[in-house]
Parts: structure tokens; sequence; C-alpha cells
């Protein structure tokens, strides 16, 4: 009798395993039955209106909105399906397309863009966001984000950029390699470890997010588009989510010194025995350790840099790299140019209110109880707080001519 239950029960298991197999592919969609977006544009609703343009096109990028104020103009790129080429024939380039709403609410806009392709727009696969300086100067970033912070199709890891022009255009462009232009845009903050212009690291979606919800101040990479060449240096800074400018490239390679996330990367200096002639170093390990103290009522922060790497490229003659003293002195100089450009991004970045810099989570994981004290004056405290930094740098390898 047992042995029929048991026999009895593992049919039943059977069965079961067998059905969940059957029904592992029940939400299934063909990709040709999907409209995949691989880049969003935010611009202000009368950005790109040209006098020549048509009622009849503005018409189609618009819909009836019975209450507020049309702000702004969305604009998705799309993937483009085509067939497989033949065998042996060169297949054609990536094809993308741009479509455009204008309206207040991005999540309606997105709706009403169905009234203009046949497939429903899949945003799984987005890379890039890119928002104009315009946008976010008319509404701030957190609304103009919240719908791409809410929604679960979006993934944490899109990459986010601020443009001083229209953003359109950038999610029109097509990148010189074929591939799409969504995917090129975030491919070039992705190489942020290899280049200190960049500031790719702990700018991405999911960051932003954090920040904003945690009342912190946010900087997003800057991008811009002239004579269909793409360049991203720079960086824009928010207070909160409140646009405030840009800083250069010379105060993110400090920024980033600071934060240590700049692993790979290569920076030069002068020679001061020799005018004109530049040496570089590349940076093979990089850390850091940023410290809050407080001595009665002043606050100052220490930062210790150690940097290893090999001398990269020298221009110039008359440079003994086997002498270890000459060694040496190649350290010290690579050590304060680190220091110039860390001192360089603290003052900017002072100078506009804004804390990028990160001394306000510092002194709040280290001195929560000074925190507490000065939180509601610490506008008024930080551009004067002030940071001693000291830099080591080794070199180990100094390369070889083959």
């Amino acid at each position: 009798m047992n042995g029929a239950v048991k026999k009895s029960a593992l049919g039943y298991i059977a069965i079961i395993c067998l059905c969940l197999l059957l029904t592992g592919c029940w939400d299934r969609r063909e990709l040709q039955d999907r409209n995949f977006v691989l880049a969003a544009a935010i611009d202000v609703a009368d950005a790109g209106h040209r006098s020549d343009q048509s009622a009849a096109v503005t018409r189609t990028e618009t819909f009836v909105q019975p209450h507020g104020e049309k702000r702004y103009r969305v604009s998705f790129q799309l993937m483009r399906f085509q067939a497989a080429e033949p065998e042996g024939k060169k297949a054609a380039a990536v094809r993308t397309y741009v479509i455009s709403n204008t309206g207040q609410s991005i999540f309606e806009m997105l709706r009403d863009m169905l009234g203009q392709t046949s497939k429903g727009l899949f945003f799984e696969h987005i890379q890039t966001i890119v928002i104009s300086e315009a946008a976010v100067k008319q509404a701030g970033l957190s609304p103009i984000i919240d719908l791409f912070r809410r929604d679960a199709e979006m993934r944490w890891r899109i990459v986010v950029y601020i443009t001083p022009g229209e953003a359109r255009p950038l999610v029109e462009y097509k990148p010189p390699t074929g591939e799409p232009g969504g995917l090129f845009l975030a491919r070039i903050a992705q190489l942020h470890p290899r280049n200190v212009h960049v500031g790719g690291a702990r700018t991405d979606l999911g960051y932003i997010t954090q920040m904003i919800d945690n009342k912190a101040d946010v900087i997003i990479p800057r991008i811009e588009l002239a004579d269909k060449v793409v360049k991203v240096g720079g960086l824009a800074v928010f207070k909160k989510d409140k646009f405030v400018g840009y800083i250069d490239e010379y105060a993110v390679t400090g920024l980033k010194f600071i934060h240590g996330t700049e692993k790979s990367a290569v920076f030069s200096v002068n020679c001061p025995d020799h005018p004109g002639e530049v040496l570089v170093f590349e940076l093979f390990n990089h850390d850091t350790k940023l410290e809050p103290h407080v001595v009665g009522d002043n606050i100052y922060f220490t930062l210790d840099i150690a940097m290893r790497g090999n001398i990269g490229e020298i221009q110039g003659t008359g440079h003994d790299t086997k002498n270890p003293e000459h060694i040496r002195k190649l350290e010290l100089l690579f050590a304060e140019e680190v220091k110039r450009s860390v001192m360089y991004a603290k003052d900017v970045l002072q100078a506009l209110g804004v804390d990028a810099l990160r001394f306000s989570t510092k002194l709040k994981a280290h001195e929560p109880k000074v925190w507490k004290k000065i939180e509601e004056r610490w506008d008024e405290i930080y551009p004067t707080i002030p940071m001693v930094v000291s830099v080591n740098v080794t070199i180990r390898n100094i390369g070889a001519h083959k």
C-alpha cells in the first residue's frame, strides 16, 4: 500500500514539473513586435521648432492637453529592425529613428507616442538619457527624471548626460562606427576610468536617484555635439536638484582623485628644468582616504592619496630615467600636480556651494553629533572648510624603447 502511495505521489510531482516547463514562455513577445527604446532626450517644448516647419508636422508631435502647460519635448531613439543580409553580402549599419512629443507629463507623452508607431515602446534596453540645460533650468532635475526613476522597466545603469544645447540632435546622431547612437553615447561614459576628464563614476540613474532621495548634491557628465562630433567632458553640478553650472575638465580630474574613482588614466606635468617639455604619468593603482577632523568649533578634512604607475611619455631629452634620484624628483613633480588639481576642484566646488566633495557624507558618518549641531547651517559652513592634502606617487616602471 505504501509503495503504491509513493508511486502515485511521484507521478503527481512529475506532472507538476512538466506543467511548469510548458508555461515557461507564457509572456513571450517576438522581437519584431517590440520597439526597443535606446535613448531619450528631454528639451524645452519650443526647442528646435523652425519658422519654416509646417503646422501639420508640429501637430504630430503634440496632443490636446486640458490643463497645465506644455513644458517639455521628449524624443526617443528607437531600433529599426531589418532583414538579415544574404551570406557574403556586407551588412548594413544599424538603423535607428527618432519620434518626439511635447507636453508636461513625460508618461502622458510616452503613451501618446503610440499614435506614431505600430508597436509598443520597450524600455528595458534604454542606454542613455540626454537632458538639455534649458530643461533643467526650467523645472529642476527631479521632475524630469521622475518617470525614469519610478518605472520598473528602467535600469539603474542608464547613463545620464546634460548638454548646453538641444538634446534631440544627440539622439539623432549616427555614430561613424555604425552602432546604435544610444549605445555609442553610453559607452563613452563607460570609458571614464581611462579618461581623467570624464566623470562617469557615480553618475548613472541609480546613483543620481540615491543622491536626490538623500537630498544631496548631484553631478552629471556634460556632453556636446558640434559639426557631427560628440564630446563628453566636464560636469554639470546641481544643488540638490537645481542646476548651478558646469565645472571644467581640470576640476573633474581633481574631483576624481578625491573620490578615488580614477584607476587607469594619464596626466602630464611641465618639466621645470626644461621649459616647454612635458612628462606624462600613467596611473595603475590609486588609493584615497578622506577624513574629517573636529577641533573645538573648527572643522577640517585631510586627504591622503597614494598612486602607483609608470612613466608613460617624455617629451624631451636629458632625462636620466635610470637614475633613482631623478625618478624621485619626477615622483614629487607628479605628486605636486595631483595636489594642484585636487585643490583646484575643491576651490571651484566650494565657490559654487555644491558639496560634490561629499564632505557632509563623511562628517555625518564620522562625527554624527557634530553633524546634528551644524546640519541647518551646513550651506554657510561648507565653503569655508579647509582641506590638508598629502600625495605620494610611486613610479614602478619607466617603460622601454623597443
